[in-house]
Parts: structure tokens; sequence; C-alpha cells
């Protein structure tokens, strides 16, 4: 049977999708270096800090950080397409997954993945901001797929 259009998509599909267009976003954020784009970026990530001290999901800070660098290409389908991608983690199969592998010790990977994209950035770096962009997606796709153990 064929599925239904509004079908929500699979996790591993949405990341595959996110890494195709986020790695070239943050290459392109590199490439600017733009003071004002550092400054959202560095504020999404001590979000993330402040409420990963006090135990929660820093699910606010990660959607800034990923919205940020895609709002840094100054372009209105792209940024679009990244808050769509990332807003399908609202659906109950993310839910549920998430209950499982969105723990502290994984957050605290994620935060790490996050760094090493910023730096690239700052640097003005775009090979770098790719890869560092790249790698952190596959590292969620990887927690997500339960292959990693979660850090000790």
């Amino acid at each position: 049977s064929a599925t239904p259009v509004d079908a929500p998509f699979g996790p591993f599909e949405i990341i595959r999708a996110r890494q195709v267009v986020e790695c070239e976003l943050a290459a392109m954020a590199a490439a600017q270096a733009d003071p004002h784009i550092l400054a959202g970026l560095q504020e999404a990530l001590a979000l993330m800090r402040a409420d990963m001290a006090v135990g929660r999901a820093p699910v606010q800070g990660d959607r800034l950080f990923h919205l940020r660098i895609a709002e840094a290409a100054d372009n209105g389908p792209l940024l679009r397409t990244v808050t769509g991608l990332y807003d399908e983690r609202n659906t109950p199969l993310f839910e549920q997954l998430g209950q499982h592998y969105e723990t502290l010790p994984t957050w605290q990977e994620a935060l790490h993945e996050h760094q090493a994209v910023l730096d690239a950035i700052t640097r003005g770096d775009p090979a770098a901001a790719r890869g560092a962009m790249h790698r952190h997606l596959q590292q969620s796709h990887d927690r997500l797929a339960g292959l990693l153990p979660a850090a000790a």
C-alpha cells in the first residue's frame, strides 16, 4: 500500500536530508564568518548549556543553533527547509525514540559536536565547518541507531 502523502518521514531519512542541506549551510556561514552570526551561535550553545545544567534536554538551544546557521545563508527557502526538517522531530516516533537516546551524555556529545562546527565557522574555514556538521549529523544518526554506547 502507498504511504500517505502526509505520513511522517522516518528519523534516518530526515537526518540524511539534513546532512545534504546543513553541511553546505555551515560552509556558507563559515565563508561569511559574520560577527553577528557568531554571537547568535554562541548564544544558542549557552542556552544548551544552561538547560543541561539543570538536567533539561536542550532542544530549544539545539534548534536555535541549527536555524541560525541556516539564517546565515540569508535565503528564505533554505531556512524554511531546515526549520521543517528539524521540526519533524515533533512526531510520535521521534518522541518515543528521544526518550531512549536523548540522555544527558548524548546531549553532551552533541554539544561538543556543535562547538566543533562553531569553531570552524569562527575560523572562517568552510571545509572544516562542512565536515564538522557532517560528523555531528552522522553521530546523531549513529546514536539514534543505537550503534554507539552512551559516553561513560
